[in-house]
Formats: C-alpha cells, sequence, structure tokens
C-alpha cells in the first residue's frame, strides 16, 4: 500500500524546517505549497519522524492509496497503537464516555443495575448525546446500533492496518453496556460513596468528639488555653490524610502553624448509639505530650504545632505509634 503524507511547507511551525530536510531526503516534492512524501511501508522510522516533528499542524494528512486524504493522527493510532501487545481484539482508541468500552464496564460495573447505569455525571450525557434518546427526564436509552455504527467508522484505520482488531468482539462489548443511562443527585452515587463518604464520616466524627468535649482541670491554665484554641481551630480545619497512616494533618498557613489528629476506635464503636450520654462524654486531657479527647470508646489526639519546630518528626511519630 502506497501512503502519503503531506504536510504544509510554509507552516510556521518550529519543526517544519527539519520536516522539509527529511521530504528532501526522502524524495519528497512541493505541490500547491505542501510537500508530499510516498512511504510503502507504514512502520517506515522517517514517516513516523514527520508524524512527530509536524503530524499536528493544519494541513497535515495522510493519503492511502490515491484516496480521500484521512486524518493522520488516527492513522498512527492504529500504526503505532501501544497497547498491541496485550489487545484482545476489542479496540481501545473509541471512548465511551470517558472510557474505552471494556473499561467502562469494569469501572462502572457496581452502578449499573437491570442494565441501567445511574451516574452523577453530566458530562457523560453531552458526550453520548448522538446515541441518547430521551425515555424520560434524566432518564435516557442506549441506542447501541448507533453506537456500533460510529465505532466501525472512527477504527476504519484500525481495520486495515492492526492485525488484532475484531469487529464482532467489539460488538460483543457493546452489547453488554447499559441499556439505559439515569442521572442522579451527587450525593446518591456510586462515586460519592465510595470516594467521599468514609472520609466525611471521620472528619464529622473528629468535629463532633471536639464539639462535645470538657477540658480536664488537671491540666495547667497555659494547657486549657492552648487546648482550647487548639479546638477551636480544628471544628473548621480541612483535614489531609498521611500517605500509609492514619494520622492526619491540617495546615494553618497564616498562623504558621500544624496540626497533627489521629482518632483512634474500639471495636464496640459500631453500637455507640445504643450508650448512654454519660458514657459518650469526652474528657479532654494531656497524654504522650498530646492532648486527648477520650472516653470508654474512643480517643482523639491532637496538638499544634509551629512549623518550624524542629522535633515535627519525632512527635509524627510518637503519634505513629499510638495504639488503642
Amino acid at each position: 500500500m502506497i501512503i502519503e503524507f503531506r504536510f504544509n511547507s510554509k507552516s510556521s511551525g518550529q519543526n517544519v524546517p527539519e520536516a522539509i530536510r527529511i521530504a528532501l531526503k526522502c524524495g519528497g516534492f512541493i505541490e500547491d505549497r505542501f510537500y508530499k512524501i510516498k512511504f510503502d511501508d507504514p512502520q517506515d522510522k522517517n514517516l513516523k519522524n514527520l508524524f512527530a516533528l509536524v503530524g499536528n499542524l493544519k494541513g497535515t494528512a495522510i493519503i492511502l492509496e490515491d484516496e480521500e486524504p484521512v486524518i493522520a493522527r488516527k492513522f498512527f493510532n492504529a500504526v503505532n497503537c501501544p497497547e498491541k501487545l496485550i489487545c484482545k481484539g476489542t479496540c481501545q482508541h473509541v471512548k465511551f464516555g470517558y472510557y474505552d468500552i471494556l473499561d467502562f464496564l469494569d469501572a462502572h460495573s457496581e452502578s449499573i443495575e437491570n442494565n441501567v447505569f445511574s451516574t452523577s455525571e453530566h458530562n457523560i450525557i453531552r458526550y453520548l448525546s448522538d446515541f441518547l434518546e430521551e425515555v424520560e427526564e434524566n432518564r435516557f436509552k442506549v441506542n447501541k446500533e448507533l453506537f456500533l455504527n460510529y465505532f466501525r467508522q472512527e477504527t476504519d484505520m484500525e481495520n486495515k492496518f492492526c492485525k488484532k482488531y475484531n469487529i464482532h468482539k467489539a460488538q460483543e462489548a457493546i452489547q453488554k453496556l447499559p441499556d439505559e443511562i439515569k442521572l442522579i443527585p451527587y450525593e446518591e452515587s456510586q462515586e460519592y460513596l465510595e470516594k467521599y463518604e468514609e472520609e466525611l464520616d471521620i472528619e464529622s466524627m473528629i468535629r463532633g468528639i471536639l464539639r462535645h468535649s470538657e477540658i480536664s482541670t488537671e491540666l495547667t491554665i497555659p494547657e486549657i488555653i492552648e487546648c482550647s484554641k487548639t479546638i477551636t481551630y480544628l471544628i473548621t480545619a480541612y483535614f489531609i490524610s498521611l500517605e500509609n497512616s492514619d494520622v492526619l494533618i491540617s495546615s494553618f498557613p497564616e498562623l504558621k502553624l500544624i496540626s497533627f489528629t489521629k482518632l483512634i476506635l474500639d471495636e464496640d464503636y459500631e453500637h455507640i448509639d445504643e450508650l448512654e450520654d454519660e458514657q459518650m462524654k469526652y474528657i479532654v486531657a494531656k497524654e504522650k505530650e498530646f492532648f486527648c479527647a477520650s472516653n470508654p470508646f474512643s480517643k482523639l489526639y491532637f496538638r499544634l504545632f509551629q512549623e518550624q519546630d524542629n522535633t515535627l518528626k519525632d512527635k509524627l511519630e510518637m503519634l505513629k505509634k499510638l495504639k488503642k
């Protein structure tokens, strides 16, 4: 198959001079301002180099066997596909929403029930609008036949140049896509539940404990003042998890302060709703150089430090080691 690569010789792209040098070396010629270079091997390194240099410039095109020009990017996606060694035949170059067909099914399996995909992501409706039919408000039917036709068109180059391309496998995968897509409020989405629920629960627990804590009179007056200020700051703080640790960090840049916080729950904490108010009372005392709000079922360690405190690493390691 004869492959003709063409690009605009008058383009202002910074790589055009180098592309012209390669074109001349390969017997290229100018016609109507365009350099045209012919190759008989899609894997020719000069063809790849030309695409790398000017492939994204306006007017760059690939001509196959004197047919209509094809988009150079699609041609090279097929010829130089990075997935070709592990591909199973269902081409990954066409997306259903944000994912290729198989990845979509894997990523959203928990959000698909009775062939209905529930999502709070409005953009997926925009991306798939050509293949959706409105059934009712916020509910859409997926026209799989239309999507299959689109898939065939978009993978025309893969069909020509990829030995592993298998339209029948793609067709089987498309038939497994959900029949309908339903838009739901974000708070009801699986993503919200998985990504934020646990994190938000821990943060709300910490704030709840701090709001309902009583400071022990055994602390000194300076410690009581420090503890009171710390609680005030942490109630409105944003907590960031420390990798491979159950320690949370909060930063207060304007005050040049940083806090370390750690919540330790007893196994019986899941039955907390059954406890009397008196059993739930938190008393804040000093423990292991940290303030500790505790009751019989949980302990919340917290402390503010100066950002320049040279003992921060030691304090952090100490907090990490604290157990039930």
